[in-house]
Parts: C-alpha cells; sequence; structure tokens
C-alpha cells in the first residue's frame, strides 16, 4: 500500500520487546509458577513442571514457530483423518467449492495480449485489480478474491476467482472450465480425494507440497515479488488471495494499529529501551497506511501460496529445494507447512474454502 516507504512486516509480525502475543503469556505464565515454586514452603513439583513447560512452549524455533505451535500443529496432525474430499459444482456460471468450508466464486481468465512486458498490459492490469480492491472496499462485509498463476503442460493460465455478484476488471474473460481446473478435480465438475502426509497432500494423479510466503520485507525496492518464483519449476502454481476489509472497519483496524504501535513506543521508552529504527519506520508506516485507508484506498489481508506438482516424491522434492532457493535469492521466505498441508491446500483453493 505505500509506495514511499515500500513492504514491511505484516501486522500479524508485530511485536512487544522482541516477543508476540501468545510468547508473551506463556512467558508471564511460566514465570508466574516457578516463582510460586520458589517462594512456597511446600508448592508442589506440578508447578516447577508445568512453569518450565510454558517456558519452553515459549522458546521460538529456526522457523519463526515456536516449540508451542510446533506440537499444536503435531497434535492436530495425530488425531485428524488422513484423508480430505475436494467437491466443485457448477450452477449458471458460479462454481461452488467444498474443501473444509464452502465457497462460491466466479471465475475469469486474464486475456494476454502478447509479452506483457513490452506491450505495459501488466501495470493496466495490476492498476485495474487495484481500482477492484477499491471498490470492493465500498462494502461493509469483508470481501474476498484470489489470483491463481497456473501452469500446465498446455502452457500459463492467470484465474481471477471473484464474488460472484460483481463484475470483473477489464480484460478479464469469464471461464468456469479454467476455475474447475483451479480446484484440482478437473474441467468438469466433480470430487477429488487427498491423502495427506507430514510434507505432501497425494491425490490420484500426482504429489503436492503447498508453501505459504511469510514475509516480503527483504525484497529489494524495484524488484517484482514473485517473478523469480514462477520461472523456479515448471509444475508450479502461486496464489495470492486477498481479503479486501469494508470501509468502515477498516478505518477502526487501522487507527487501532497506529494506537497499539505507538503505544508499545511509549511504554518501551518508559521501561528503559530506546528506539529502534525499526520502530520508528512501522510507526511511519501505520500512520500512512491510516491516512491512505481513510481517503477510500483498500485495507488487504494478503496471504501467498505456492503449489508444487510432481509425479513422484523424488522429483517434488528436488522441486522444492530449487523453488526454497530462488525464494531466498529473492528475499521472501517461505514457511513449509509440516504438519498443515491439507488445510493449506484447501485455504489456497479458489474462493478460500479452507480459510
Amino acid at each position: 500500500m505505500s509506495e514511499l516507504l515500500g513492504l514491511g512486516r505484516a501486522d500479524g509480525e508485530s511485536r512487544w520487546i522482541g516477543l508476540r502475543r501468545h510468547q508473551a503469556v506463556l512467558a508471564i505464565a511460566g514465570v508466574g509458577l516457578l516463582g510460586e515454586w520458589l517462594t512456597h514452603v511446600h508448592a508442589g513439583l506440578i508447578e516447577l513442571v508445568i512453569g518450565v513447560g510454558l517456558l519452553l512452549c515459549a522458546a521460538p524455533t529456526r522457523d519463526g514457530l515456536t516449540v508451542g505451535e510446533r506440537l499444536r500443529i503435531a497434535v492436530g496432525f495425530v488425531v485428524r483423518s488422513r484423508w480430505s474430499s475436494i467437491r466443485a459444482s457448477q450452477n449458471r456460471g458460479t462454481v461452488t467449492i467444498n474443501a473444509r468450508g464452502d465457497a462460491t466464486v466466479r471465475g475469469y481468465e486474464l486475456q494476454h495480449r502478447g509479452r506483457l512486458d513490452l506491450s505495459g498490459r501488466d501495470q493496466l492490469n495490476a492498476m485495474a485489480l487495484a481500482e477492484f480492491a477499491d471498490a470492493l472496499a465500498t462494502s461493509d462485509d469483508t470481501r474476498h478474491f484470489s489470483l491463481h498463476v497456473c501452469s500446465s503442460p498446455n502452457g500459463v493460465a492467470t484465474v481471477l476467482a471473484a464474488p460472484s455478484d460483481v463484475s470483473a476488471p477489464s480484460g478479464w474473460k469469464e471461464n468456469t472450465a479454467l476455475t474447475l481446473e483451479a480446484t484440482g478435480v478437473g474441467r468438469d465438475p466433480g470430487a477429488a480425494w487427498l491423502m495427506e502426509r507430514w510434507a505432501y497432500v497425494r491425490d490420484e494423479r500426482e504429489v503436492i507440497r503447498v508453501l505459504r510466503v511469510r514475509d516480503f520485507s527483504s525484497v529489494p525496492d524495484g524488484h517484482a515479488l514473485l517473478e523469480r518464483m514462477q520461472f523456479a519449476s515448471p509444475s508450479l502454481d502461486v496464489v495470492v488471495h486477498v481479503d479486501v476489509v469494508g470501509g468502515v472497519r477498516a478505518q477502526r483496524l487501522a487507527a487501532r494499529a497506529v494506537h497499539r504501535v505507538g503505544s508499545d513506543d511509549v511504554t518501551s521508552l518508559a521501561a528503559g529501551f530506546r528506539r529502534t529504527a525499526q520502530s520508528v519506520h512501522s510507526l511511519e508506516r501505520l500512520r500512512q497506511r491510516e491516512s491512505l485507508v481513510v481517503e477510500g484506498t483498500a485495507l488487504m489481508r494478503i496471504a501467498v501460496f505456492i503449489v508444487i506438482r510432481a509425479v513422484s516424491l523424488q522429483q517434488l522434492r528436488r522441486d522444492v529445494k530449487v523453488v526454497t532457493r530462488c525464494a531466498v535469492e529473492s528475499g521472501l521466505r517461505c514457511e513449509p507447512g509440516f504438519g498443515r498441508q491439507s488445510s493449506w491446500y484447501c485455504a489456497q483453493l479458489p474462493g478460500a474454502p479452507g480459510w
């Protein structure tokens, strides 16, 4: 949203004195129980065990998750079924998808006109999508749309999955068959079954790995965010999901974010911590974002998924290594999604039925 200050950390990555919200809660509870055990003569051993366990759960791991989050993911993977189904039906141009939830969308295909980088159509398409998001922001409700850059032996196609009650921007043509294909059931309505493993899912044709781009803040200025990712593998889909927050709620959220970060900054200074360049930059970005939202610019929550497909597990592992290396070289940080492959696959489908 900011051409002056560029991209920054996502709001979900906001920290106070280096801690995320649940880390702070676990750490405070753990320290409290340990203090209780140390100060009381007849305190039980259970308080010591729980206190140490809470502190361990608050400890971060290499990929940004805490030990507690990893334990929760592992428990969820063990107790749930390994099988999940995806069903897609068609009705008067709309596609209804059932996968851990229901979503109804209308699908459009981008009409490519030669080399986009030479004709300038890429910039026009991007501006049209930005205006499309701004128009959705006038609603009081949160609206959702997604872009799917799908690779196949026949070439690359770009699909826009939008709410069924709105019209697509210029340059997009309705294509229900391609939207059905993006769901994984084929070009005709039907159903598909997925078998989940720790690091991938498998259907009757191929094995699939879903990665989620977690952080864009290290991308150099002036560089395309996902350009190199699209060429990392011939069987790779890039999916961008966008939640457009309703106008009144967007203004409230933007103002609340400025107030929260400003209050944390004041509290940190009062506690003796110095003001860092990152905190100053973050507060300036949030203030600029609040001004843009008040002027009518859409406030969006964005999720980016990388879907890698292969005919064998060995090929999938090789492609994942190549894609991960390209992400690091491009300044992107990807989450591997261990133990969450089924839910992430459903979340990246048109309409995001798994959200």
